[in-house]
């Protein structure tokens, strides 16, 4: 997840990031809420502010990137989604990231990586909403780890912290939309935490 610093598209070097993390962390936190309470238009207000911050977009670019990454989220959200539907939003949403940051990688590329953390973050909430104690975020760090690398041009074991702090955020999430924290505004707080300490181990490494 990162902003232009620098670099231009097609230039071939490692973009800079130089976002700020709380501010990351603040609309990412603020979007899964709106995500879990299926309040579009606060999720789409949000991801436009995330697009300018996190990649630096112009506004107009912003507010079309936040339409494709909303269509995606309202794609996968149902149990009986449209992942096919989801993946293709996803990738007009990475199509306008990268040609403004200069990511190595091609938006099919990080359409498809995005995807599979969405799926594979989804079966391991499942699987903890029957079993609450149940230590099974591994994979969503493999998942996330390979995600991060590609959005940074980066080897893996240079994101594999961050990719760690998103997951332990994500399980913090599981527990309030699984119905089984046991204090919610406690879990919000941990959710923000772990995301400015993901984004921030994302930007100290580049």
């Amino acid at each position: 997840m990162i902003k232009s610093g620098g670099s231009t598209p097609g230039d071939g070097q490692r973009p800079a990031p130089s976002f700020d993390p709380v501010k990351v962390a603040y609309y990412e936190k603020a979007g899964w809420q709106a995500y879990y309470d299926r309040n579009w238009l606060l999720a789409f207000r949000l991801m436009v502010r995330l697009n300018r911050e996190e990649f630096n977009l112009s506004l107009p670019v912003a507010i079309l990137a936040a339409v494709d990454i909303v269509r995606a989220s309202m794609a996968f959200a149902p149990l009986d989604n449209d992942v096919q539907a989801a993946t293709e939003h996803l990738h007009r949403y990475y199509e306008k990231a990268r040609r403004s940051v200069g990511i190595p990688a091609d938006a099919e590329t990080l359409a498809r990586l995005e995807m599979d953390y969405w799926i594979v973050h989804r079966r391991l909430a499942l699987e903890r909403i029957q079993d609450h104690d149940l230590d099974n975020i591994g994979p969503m760090v493999d998942s996330l780890t390979t995600l991060h690398a590609a959005l940074f041009g980066a080897e893996p074991e240079a994101t594999r912290r961050s990719a760690e702090y998103r997951a332990l955020a994500a399980q913090s999430v599981d527990r309030i939309t699984g119905r089984y924290s046991t204090d919610v505004s406690r879990d919000w707080e941990l959710v923000e935490s772990y995301l400015q300490q993901a984004y921030h181990e994302l930007a100290v490494h580049q």
